[in-house]
């Protein structure tokens, strides 16, 4: 893995992180014709993704070279209210579940809620 493309921001999404909040890790891997696809939908996701008022950190870890490997997401949330939000809004339903979501052999998140 790379560090984060362009589109990320310098920081780590995890940092600060208070109890309460969501964070989610998103490993995706996509299919072989789907992969220059993915990763170009990758920066108006994070863009999106990162003007919502209760998204903390956005982050997508790519892999370098022009062969397959997993996209991991890291992403924090305020609360299960803005994580919520994220998901029903325009650009995750867009991005992901239209555009992304078929071009991808496994999509596997886990949700944790900070302590």
């Amino acid at each position: 893995m790379t560090a984060p493309h362009e589109f990320a921001t310098d920081y780590w999404p995890l940092a600060g992180v208070i109890p309460g909040q969501v964070v989610v890790i998103a490993r995706w891997r996509t299919t072989p014709k789907g992969r220059d696809l993915v990763h170009a939908a990758l920066p108006a996701l994070a863009e999106a993704s990162l003007a919502e008022p209760g998204c903390l950190g956005y982050q997508a870890l790519t892999p370098t070279g022009t062969t397959g490997g997993d996209i991991v997401l890291i992403e924090r949330y305020a609360d299960r209210d803005a994580f919520e939000a994220h998901r029903a809004s325009p650009h995750f339903q867009q991005i992901v579940l239209t555009d992304i979501a078929p071009h991808l052999h496994t999509r596997d998140v886990t949700v944790c809620m900070t302590t």
